[in-house]
């Protein structure tokens, strides 16, 4: 086999894995995000300082390189100390597999009136997260504070994600 066959065999192969890597790219039906939503857009800085109940800073990337995550916090740094927001975006086959609740440690609670679809993730301990899908874009969000005990019941942080999952969806 020449070299220059070999070279193109090689070029072909790069090109197809960059596609399968690359979003927005269709793979299968449960798999697709049309765009890659920047994570930051979906929550105002009021919305979060509300859910925290402290001063939030703007957004920002968790990730600098990647729109899909993104944190606001009392704290610049969101260090581990601080009381953070965290949203992510995710695919449907993401949100499929959370929803699948395969853990038992892990409470799957279902939640009408948010998205297409809507549900808790509930720990035995740590605060829970809500998943919420629209279209072929999913999201999920959490509450984070370091404090023990928790600085919000379950109960709280429910109605808190509620209202912020409704907020984030309606600008998918």
């Amino acid at each position: 086999m020449s070299i220059h066959r070999v070279v193109s065999i090689a070029g072909c192969g790069v090109v197809l894995l960059s596609l399968a890597a690359t979003p927005g790219v269709v793979r299968s039906p449960s798999s697709v995000v049309a765009t890659e939503t920047e994570a930051c857009q979906l929550l105002s800085t009021a919305d979060a300082s509300k859910a925290l109940e402290v001063a939030s800073v703007p957004g920002k990337r968790m990730m600098a390189e990647s729109p899909a995550g993104c944190v606001w916090s009392n704290d610049p740094a969101a260090r581990d100390t601080s009381r953070r927001l965290v949203l992510n975006t995710h695919s449907v086959n993401a949100f499929g597999i959370a929803k699948r609740g395969t853990v038992a440690a892990i409470k799957i609670e279902p939640v009408a009136g948010i998205g297409d679809e809507a549900f808790y993730q509930v720990y035995q301990s740590g605060s829970p997260f809500i998943w919420a899908r629209k279209g072929n874009t999913a999201i999920s969000i959490r509450i984070l504070t370091s404090v023990k005990p928790r600085v919000f019941s379950d109960d709280q942080d429910k109605a808190k994600l509620a209202v912020l999952a409704k907020a984030a969806i309606s600008k998918l």
